[in-house]
């Protein structure tokens, strides 16, 4: 199927990897796909492929993929008990000159092991979010097979050691072929914020889909007391999603047009970040919040709800404060004190960008995938 490894666990040729996505729809891990094909070393070569066919917002990325030379295809697979669209999976992952599947995701974690065991491909599995609260015996059981098939058929990757040690304790235990892979982000593409200028108003950023479990409601609660102590602080809101008319609906009814802005999706996050003096999340579900390793990158101070992965990246008193989560009161004093305190939060900013460097690079989350794949190649 492939070369015989080196002893560095290198071929003469690159590595092919094929990244199975459930679909092209916008979100994080399409974007982290994304962001492999822009700056994979020589020794790799990536494509793409949507589990889904492409049906309405499931196309989303597929413009941004496409550029990133992953030449996207579509598999068809309309869901998880789709026969037909099995069939055509495995028929397609044996024709693949692929050496190592890496699905990502809970369907493609599911269908794409399987379909590898079928088509003699080795297999490599990504789940991008936390264990969920389910309340049907089905989405559990969904869940539970996204962790149990790729652990036993191939490799399992958590993002953060919160998601490894959810995992085990709901699905596990954890077996040798799980692993702890935290996502990387771009740290040339990524300067610094404004927060080394102590003049003018202070302006912070809330990166995220707006959606109930980002807790945005809680983040203007808390933005009132903000600009109470603070005049003329300014908050921008970037993202879209679901829960955007009771955003602007809360902005209204606390009186925050002023100090209040909501700047829609943006494909320039990083444009947007330079212009910030500081990152802030309510969040309270997450495995390791890109936006935070994002502002981060940026040396930038966050102020976040201790949700999920976030304290692997926000150490508090360290890479900025860290508060419990639902905690209105905390989040304002905490957001009040960073704000008024400019030569603390840039020692933040210097600290997070430092651990940026350090464990959350891309060049270093590269290097822990290509270890992997020549891992799975030579057990094949």
């Amino acid at each position: 199927m492939s070369e015989p490894l080196r002893a560095d666990g290198t071929t003469s040729r690159p590595i092919h990897v094929l990244m199975v996505l459930d679909s092209f729809s916008f979100g994080g891990a399409e974007n982290l796909v994304a962001e492999l094909g822009t700056h994979a070393p020589a020794s790799m070569r990536i494509s793409a492929a949507s589990l889904a066919p492409p049906v309405g917002t499931r196309t989303a990325l597929f413009g941004r993929i496409a550029e990133a030379g992953l030449e996207p295809t579509y598999l068809g697979v309309k869901k998880l008990a789709d026969i037909g669209g099995f069939i055509h999976l495995v028929r397609t992952l044996r024709r693949t000159s692929a050496d190592v599947v890496h699905a990502h995701l809970g369907y493609s974690a599911i269908l794409v092991p399987l379909a590898g065991l079928l088509a003699r491909r080795p297999v490599v599995a990504t789940l991008h979010l936390i264990p969920q609260k389910h309340t049907q015996r089905r989405e559990w059981l969904k869940e539970r097979l996204s962790v149990r098939i790729p652990a036993r058929l191939g490799r399992l990757i958590l993002v953060s050691q919160y998601a490894f040690d959810e995992y085990a304790r709901l699905h596990g235990p954890a077996r040798h072929t799980w692993r702890m892979i935290p996502n990387g982000v771009d740290t040339d593409r990524f300067s610094a914020g404004r927060s080394g200028d102590h003049t003018g108003a202070q302006v912070w950023a809330c990166v995220a889909a707006l959606r109930p479990d980002k807790n945005h409601a809680d983040l203007l609660r808390a933005w009132v007391e903000v600009v109470s102590a603070h005049p003329g602080a300014r908050l921008l809101i970037v993202g879209d999603g679901p829960a955007r008319p009771d955003i602007e609906h809360a902005v209204s009814e606390l009186g925050l047009q002023d100090s209040v802005t909501l700047l829609g999706r943006r494909e320039d996050v990083a444009a947007v970040l330079a212009t910030v003096d500081g990152v802030v999340s309510a969040s309270v579900e997450e495995a390791l919040p890109t936006a935070l390793l994002e502002a981060a990158a940026c040396a930038l101070p966050v102020v976040a709800a201790d949700a999920g992965g976030t304290r692997e990246i926000v150490i508090d008193g360290v890479t900025g404060r860290l508060v419990p989560v639902r905690d209105v009161r905390a989040l304002a004093e905490a957001l009040v004190s960073t704000i008024g305190d400019p030569v603390r939060a840039a020692e933040y900013g210097r600290a997070g960008r430092a651990l940026i460097d350090q464990k959350y690079s891309l060049t270093r989350w590269i290097e822990n995938l290509n270890r992997l794949y020549a891992e799975v190649i030579g057990d094949a």
